[in-house]
C-alpha cells in the first residue's frame, strides 16, 4: 500500500472505526461531570506534561488527544467520551493542528470551540513562543522517533545533522498554526499559558498547577511527573552543523527567534 494512502486511511477511517467503537461503549453517567476542560495547543509545547500533572489530581480525568483522527461528529465524541468517566472534573486534549487540518468538514473550525463554552467547557490555551526552539524540538523528537522520555529513560541525547527544508517546514508550519490558533481561541474565554514561562523550568511547575487547578475549581495538588526534558537546550547540543542553522535562521524572518536558542 502506498504510504499516503495508508497515512489517509488511517486518518479518516480508522477515525470513524474508533468513533464507533466509542459509541458502543457503555457510559457511566447521565450527566455531565462537575467541571470539563479541553487543553488547546500545538504539538511539542507542554502538552503531556501538564495533562501528566492534572491527570495525578484525585477528582481528574483527562484524555488523550480524542480527536487525532476524522470524526463524522466531534462534538458527539467529546460527550460520549465524557460520559464514560466517574470523576468530577473531565478534560481532553486537542492540538492545533487536528482542528485545523483533520477536521475539515466542519463548515466553522472556531464554531466547535465555542461549541465546547457553550456546554461549560473550560479551555486550557497552552502555546510556545519561540518558534525556532519549537521547531527544533519538532525535528529532535521526528529523528529520534522519541517524543517523551521518562526519568527511567536513558538520558542520551545526541546531536542530530538539521535538514533546512525539514527546518523551514516545521518553522513555516508553526507560524502558520499560531495564526490559527489565535482566529479560532480570540475573543473566547480561556486562561492563557506559555511552555516557557510556565512548563520549561521544573521550579514554576507548582505554581502553574495552582493557576490551572484554581481555574478548574479544584484543591490545589503538588506536581507529580515522571516526564523529562527530551530536546537539549543549546543549538550546539541539538545540532551537528548549528553554524548552517545560525546563517539559514539570521536571513530568515525567523532571526529574533536565535538569541534564544543560543542562551
Amino acid at each position: 500500500m502506498m504510504p499516503s494512502l495508508a497515512k489517509t486511511l488511517n486518518a479518516y477511517y480508522a477515525g470513524y472505526a474508533y468513533e464507533a467503537a466509542q459509541h458502543l461503549r457503555p457510559t457511566v453517567r447521565s450527566t455531565p461531570p462537575e467541571t470539563r476542560f479541553v487543553l488547546f495547543a500545538r504539538g511539542r509545547s507542554g502538552t503531556t506534561l501538564l495533562l501528566s500533572m492534572l491527570n495525578a489530581h484525585p477528582a481528574v480525568e483527562a484524555d488523550g488527544e480524542i480527536l487525532r483522527r476524522r470524526a463524522l461528529c466531534p462534538l458527539r465524541l467529546v460527550k460520549q467520551c465524557e460520559a464514560q468517566t466517574q470523576a468530577s472534573v473531565y478534560g481532553f486534549k486537542l492540538l492545533s493542528y487536528q482542528l485545523r487540518s483533520l477536521q475539515t468538514h466542519l463548515p466553522d473550525r472556531r464554531a466547535f470551540l465555542e461549541a465546547l463554552v457553550e456546554q461549560g467547557y473550560r479551555v486550557l490555551y497552552l502555546r510556545r513562543q519561540n518558534l525556532l526552539r519549537h521547531a527544533l524540538s519538532g525535528l529532535y523528537a521526528e529523528h529520534r522517533r522519541r517524543w517523551h522520555q521518562t526519568e527511567t529513560d536513558a538520558a542520551d541525547r545526541p546531536a542530530i545533522r538539521v535538514d533546512r527544508d525539514d527546518l523551514f517546514r516545521w518553522l513555516d508550519g508553526s507560524a502558520q498554526l499560531r495564526r490559527f490558533e489565535q482566529e479560532a481561541i480570540g475573543g473566547l474565554p480561556h486562561l492563557s499559558l506559555t511552555y516557557e514561562e510556565h512548563l520549561e523550568d521544573p521550579a514554576c511547575h507548582a505554581d502553574t498547577l495552582r493557576r490551572v487547578t484554581d481555574r478548574l475549581d479544584l484543591a490545589p495538588i503538588a506536581p507529580d511527573t515522571s516526564l523529562r526534558k527530551t530536546t537539549p537546550r543549546r543549538l550546539s547540543d541539538l545540532a551537528t552543523n548549528p553554524d548552517d542553522v545560525r546563517r539559514w535562521v539570521a536571513a530568515s524572518p525567523y532571526a529574533r527567534f536565535l538569541s534564544a536558542v543560543l542562551a
